[in-house]
């Protein structure tokens, strides 16, 4: 009796082209899952490092509306004063030298608003800023920090103040001493009674023509700053509701 191995019955070609094409897919299926994990990845990554970057661009916008806020509320102060010299020099009111005085001193004063941009310079120099999808939402962060519309009244208000105001002032009369910002607080006061050039009356000032006209221009440049300022706050609430939307 002969005896010998067994062999296994080779698969028929179709069978095995069919096994061979189910291998294949069971590899794609596989490779497509594994990409569709790391794109889920990639995006939630993204999305997580896009909420950061906007989180810090409204915590940017509320610091700018708080400054925005704290340069109106002056700028309303100091026109108050301004006017009030006009009043005095109009003869509608009548008070001393010195309480003209410590309104006049605002002639010097300017105001300056400078957006926090550093979160929003990061993201355009990392190229992060793609990663902010809302089209609109973006347009209206690169209005806000690139055309800075109110930088023209700053502009003026600083040019006329420092370029015309200040150098007639400082040949004009001795400045006042007392001041917000340095009465008690260690500054050097001067007595001008010892000087031999004596200090302007009310009247030299009423008679004053340059004044007169350097108070109203000097007014009217804090109006249109207040105009700009008070339109660029509702810019800045505008983005930080915006923001908290797309956070959401």
């Amino acid at each position: 009796m002969e005896t010998g191995k067994t062999s296994k019955p080779a698969l028929p070609a179709g069978r095995y082209l069919k096994y061979a094409i189910g291998e294949i897919i069971l590899v794609v299926i596989g490779i497509l899952i594994a990409l569709s994990i790391n794109t889920w990845n990639e995006n939630n990554k993204n999305e997580k490092e896009a909420n950061f970057q906007l989180s810090k661009l409204r915590d940017n916008l509320n610091a700018d509306k708080t400054q925005l806020k704290s340069e109106i509320a002056s700028g309303s102060l100091y026109i108050d004063h301004l006017i009030f010299c006009v009043k005095v020099l109009s003869n509608e009111i009548e008070t001393s030298k010195e309480e003209f005085s410590n309104s006049f001193q605002f002639m010097s004063t300017t105001l300056n608003f400078t957006p926090t941009r550093g979160t929003f310079d990061g993201l355009i120099s990392s190229g992060k800023i793609e990663l902010i999808n809302n089209q609109n939402l973006l347009d209206a962060l690169f209005s806000y920090y690139n055309e800075n519309q109110h930088s023209a009244w700053d502009s003026a208000l600083k040019d006329y103040s420092r370029n015309v105001i200040m150098p007639y002032l400082l040949d004009y009369d001795h400045i006042s001493n007392v001041t917000d910002i340095n009465e008690g607080s260690g500054f050097t006061q001067f007595d001008t009674s010892k000087f031999s050039v004596p200090k302007k009356t009310i009247d030299d000032y009423k008679n004053n023509l340059f004044i007169l006209n350097a108070l109203r221009q000097k007014i009217q440049l804090f109006e249109g700053q207040q105009i700009s300022y008070k339109e660029l706050l509702k810019v800045i609430e505008s983005l930080i509701t915006n923001i908290g939307t797309e956070l959401n």
